[in-house]
């Protein structure tokens, strides 16, 4: 589990990094109660996921949630059947957790988006925290930072800050823009993130800002990368609906590895692949 040192800011260690390649699995919008849910691919990015033993960050919207009784956005007609039942919430988190449990060793992470929130604030229970306490897995807020610390010599004390910024999201993306001109808007308030990352709108991208900096050490130049993680709903091919009526485009892709090592110099190399 991560370490809470602020109110929004969790610690990662990583005393094995020196010279080897590690990874991270950034995902988002897994909605994983939903008919739509492609689990079998889920499945595949997770079991790769323990092979590399690769923490798992979830950045809100793992779950759908939304047929309840009293949710306006509810539809009979992707209602899993497992799920109708009196007790709709509890066995939504009774099955995501058996789902979950084979690759509880390297479900790190776990903060909520809007399909959670909106849920627990209808009716006043604490679904995510369940969760996480069934799987033993660290609790964000809705957005916040990771402060990663690569350690590349255990003995001598050695480390490499990696700064990560979170925020599930907002807004619709855009059909044209797909969300990316708020990296503009987030590279100026999240200055000190090497690594930006959001969900919510299905998209799927990554973005890298480069930058001037000067500190007391010199000038130098950097890049501040942005990440959007996608989403593991398939929306079903149907020429009608709320989709089709908004003009929406259609989504796909899912999870972003980030492959990591130190090499001898003790600089910290990082690059981001699409998980397929």
């Amino acid at each position: 589990m991560l370490k809470k040192i602020f109110p929004n800011t969790h610690e990662f260690l990583d005393f094995q990094v020196y010279q080897k390649d590690r990874y991270f699995l950034l995902i988002s919008d897994v909605h994983l109660d939903s008919v739509h849910c492609d689990r079998v691919k889920l499945k595949e990015h997770l079991n790769l996921a323990l092979e590399r033993n690769a923490p798992v960050f979830i950045f809100g919207d793992l779950l759908d949630l939304m047929q309840g009784k009293y949710d306006p956005r509810s539809n009979k007609a992707d209602l899993n059947p497992k799920y109708n039942t009196a007790r709709y919430i509890d066995e939504v988190i009774k099955d995501v957790v058996e789902f979950l449990t084979p690759y509880k060793s390297v479900l790190a992470f776990y903060s909520p988006g809007n399909h959670e929130t909106s849920v627990e604030k209808r009716i006043e229970y604490g679904i995510v925290d369940k969760i996480c306490y069934q799987l033993e897995m660290s609790q964000g807020n809705y957005s916040g930072y990771i402060y990663c610390r690569f350690f590349a010599y255990f003995e001598e004390g050695t480390k490499v800050p990696l700064i990560i910024g979170f925020h599930h999201g907002y807004g619709g993306g855009g059909v044209v823009t797909k969300d990316v001109i708020q990296t503009a808007r987030k590279a100026v308030y999240l200055p000190d993130a090497n690594v930006v990352i959001s969900g919510h709108t299905h998209d799927r991208w990554i973005v890298p800002i480069t930058r001037n900096r000067i500190s007391r050490y010199g000038e130098s130049i950097d890049q501040q990368w942005h990440i959007k993680t996608g989403t593991y709903q398939n929306a079903p091919i149907d020429f009608n609906g709320y989709a089709i009526e908004k003009g929406l485009a259609p989504k796909s892709g899912a999870g972003i590895w980030m492959k990591y090592t130190i090499g001898s110099d003790l600089k910290l190399n990082y690059n981001f692949q699409f998980a397929e």
